[in-house]
């Protein structure tokens, strides 16, 4: 049973609920017949569709063991001072006006 990947030496492994490490080849993908001709918007919308796809059985999909450990230690800040907390929503129009005016987002705790 795969628990979750990681890169090791600039490649990529899985690593199963007993601690075996199997390294995962990278295999060129060809892109999709008809892809290249697509405007950016119709890029955009296959990519969504693709992914839709891919989340639709969210168990299936590893979760990287750095991605957990970074989400347990903001929970654990935030449990320790909630007022620290920033709403989704602000974070992600804090974002937006950064990209927007060329500047480098802070890091929010």
């Amino acid at each position: 049973m795969l628990i979750t990947t990681g890169k090791v030496n600039g490649g990529v492994i899985q690593v199963s609920k007993s601690g075996v490490q199997r390294p995962i080849p990278e295999v060129p993908l060809p892109t999709p017949p008809g892809f290249s001709a697509l405007t950016k918007a119709e890029k955009v919308r296959y990519l969504q569709a693709l992914w839709d796809q891919i989340s639709a059985d969210p168990g299936a999909l590893p979760v990287p063991e750095n991605h957990l450990r970074l989400a347990e230690e903001r929970l654990k800040r935030y449990r320790e001072d909630p007022s620290r907390g920033r709403d989704a929503f602000e974070v992600l129009d804090r974002s937006i006006s950064i990209s927007s005016a060329g500047a480098r987002p802070k890091t929010f705790a």
